[in-house]
């Protein structure tokens, strides 16, 4: 697919009848791209996706249940964004006061060290790209930890979808056409999984992974440790030629980690920790809470435009300086989110031109820090894919979870029928011999990335879920929705639907749809302005949102910029805890 060609989004109505066609899902389920509910909803990047989390609600689980749930239904639908070979970062927030990030990123294997990525050459794809996968150590441990139901209950609507099959909508059926010449053919185990019978499948094709069905029954049954001490373990060992080995593997750990915080306009935020971009969506906040956007009466005003972009620059220079492996590297958390910090980012704003900046100092703020470093640039995918949650007592939770690119490494494990990441690719492809590089390859480290699963509350409600996909789009997207949200009042929708920017140096691309008369304007200030896409273009993301109306009524909404959907139970079980 064409990133720069406007996505025809379309709810496909095979798509609505075969989740009236399955009896379980006919469950008394409410499945559209928008809904409102009291009884929680789920939103992610294709209905029958946000329609799993959803029966889950229906049966009872909290949002955790459903979280994960809807996490294993993508691995499914929208295979080449998310998948058991993949990683993710999780933040949770629980109606009795608990809010905690689950941290499942994937890790350099053992044998990995400094000089590794220069020696493989920095391949795109393929097994020296794959790391150590998380999703399925760090989703087990946040059911274990903060869910209610078994892994066999909470997997149990994949399974289903893997077993049973659907019909395969426009985006999916799309992108196997795009990597037919470039992978499919060159892959054949891939090629085994998505295409039929080695031809291109047509939209509306039922789309059936038995093989991955397998493998989430082999989880649901035996737990995480079959994937890293057991069979299939044995088999990511044999598909990767040792590079992913049984060693590293018995040796991953997901990590429970403290949220990031902060406010913004009377709005309390959680958001994830480093290696991710929670801190970025924090310290942008901070810097635009001390401007007046409001009185600019929309987010693609020139002047408001160019605030939110100039303050993006500052925060981007910081998080490239300051944010690495928390594992292996203290981060100035507290000076990076400190309002006296920004404060002082903000003054170096000009409204009369666009700037380049340099990274401030946090550690006069914050003295925990390591050395700071402008690391080497990476090609970017708009793969990812992200899950909101809010169940009916208030539990929430917004996921974010990636292969890297679309399609990952390409390498999908025989028999099992999920794709690895390519994650290996963001650690430098060059030689490095300074050990103090903080982006230097080592076992079990992990690279960095922009996911920004996000919860906003208000008097300590869930008022907002939110996140995206969209690589370096996504921190951007975030706030800028958040933004339109409090500061410009749109409903949810509006705010999803309004043309978005991405600044990247003093390049500012504009989504299509923005005003002309902005676009010259900016331009004007400095900005290097691409209009190079179209509408609602899947390179600006694919907002899963969930907002909280005062009445307590929630309002999910899909995303327009892919197959987004929403899902909502019309009728909850009681809870049982196990």
């Amino acid at each position: 697919m064409n990133l720069r060609t406007p996505l025809r989004m379309s709810l496909v109505a095979l798509v609505i009848a075969a989740l009236l066609a399955v009896p379980a899902l006919a469950l008394e389920l409410e499945t559209a791209q928008s809904v409102r509910s009291t009884q929680g909803v789920v939103t992610a990047a294709h209905p029958l996706a946000a329609a799993a989390g959803a029966e889950i609600l229906a049966k009872g689980g909290n949002a955790v249940d459903a979280a994960i749930a809807t996490a294993y239904a993508l691995a499914v639908v929208e295979p080449h964004a998310s998948n058991l070979g993949g990683e993710g970062y999780m933040v949770i927030s629980l109606a009795d006061g608990t809010e905690v990030a689950i941290d499942y990123r994937s890790r350099a294997p053992l044998h990995v060290n400094v000089h590794t990525p220069a020696e493989t050459g920095w391949p795109p794809h393929g097994i020296l790209t794959t790391l150590i996968p998380g999703m399925v150590k760090g989703t087990e441990l946040a059911l274990q930890k903060y869910g209610t139901m078994t892994l066999a209950e909470v997997l149990e609507p994949a399974i289903r979808l893997a077993e049973e099959g659907f019909p395969m909508g426009d985006l999916l059926a799309s992108q196997i056409a795009d990597a037919y010449e470039s992978f499919l053919l060159e892959y054949p185990e891939a090629g085994k999984v998505f295409l039929d019978n080695m031809l291109i499948p047509e939209p509306g094709t039922i789309f059936r992974n038995p093989d991955l069905a397998h493998a989430m029954r082999l989880i649901a049954e035996h737990g995480s440790d079959v994937f890293y001490f057991g069979e299939i373990a044995d088999a990511i060992e044999q598909a990767t030629e040792g590079w992913v080995d049984k060693a590293s593997l018995a040796a991953y750990r997901a990590y429970e980690r403290d949220v990031v915080r902060g406010t913004y306009r009377g709005y309390e935020i959680v958001t994830a920790p480093p290696i991710v971009s929670g801190v970025r969506v924090v310290e942008t906040l901070n810097i635009l809470e001390l401007f007046d956007l409001a009185q600019y009466g929309h987010p693609n005003h020139p002047t408001a435009a160019h605030i939110m972009a100039e303050a993006l620059k500052i925060t981007q220079a910081d998080y490239n300086a300051y944010v690495w492996d928390p594992n292996f590297y203290r981060v100035p958390v507290e000076g990076l989110t400190s309002k006296l910090y920004a404060r002082e980012r903000a003054a170096l704003i000009s409204l009369d031109e666009a700037k380049r900046y340099e990274a401030g100092d946090p550690y006069a703020i914050s003295p925990a820090g390591e050395v700071a470093f402008t690391p080497a640039t990476v090609e970017e995918s708009p793969s990812t894919t992200h899950v909101s949650v809010l169940d009916k007592d208030g539990n929430a939770v917004a996921l974010t979870q990636t292969i890297s690119s679309f399609w990952g490494s390409r390498i999908v494990v025989p028999g099992y029928g999920f794709l690895l990441s390519n994650h290996f690719r963001q650690f430098p492809g060059f030689e490095v011999d300074d050990p103090f590089r903080p982006d230097y390859a080592a076992p079990l480290k992990t690279t960095r990335t922009v996911l920004a699963p996000t919860i906003l509350k208000k008097d300590g409600e869930v008022r907002l879920v939110i996140g995206s996909p969209g690589a370096a789009r996504i921190p951007q997207t975030v706030v800028q929705t958040i933004v339109s949200i409090v500061d410009f009042g749109m409903d949810l929708e509006t705010a999803i639907r309004t043309p978005k920017f991405h600044v990247s140096g003093l390049t500012l691309n504009l989504e299509g749809g923005w005003p002309a008369e902005s676009a010259e304007a900016l331009a004007a200030l400095g900005h290097r302005v691409n209009t190079n896409y179209g509408e609602l273009d899947l390179f600006f993301g694919g907002l899963n949102i969930i907002a909280v109306e005062d009445d307590g009524t929630m309002i999910g909404v899909g995303s327009f910029r892919r197959d987004g959907g929403a899902s909502a139970p019309l009728v909850v079980e009681e809870a049982v805890v196990h």
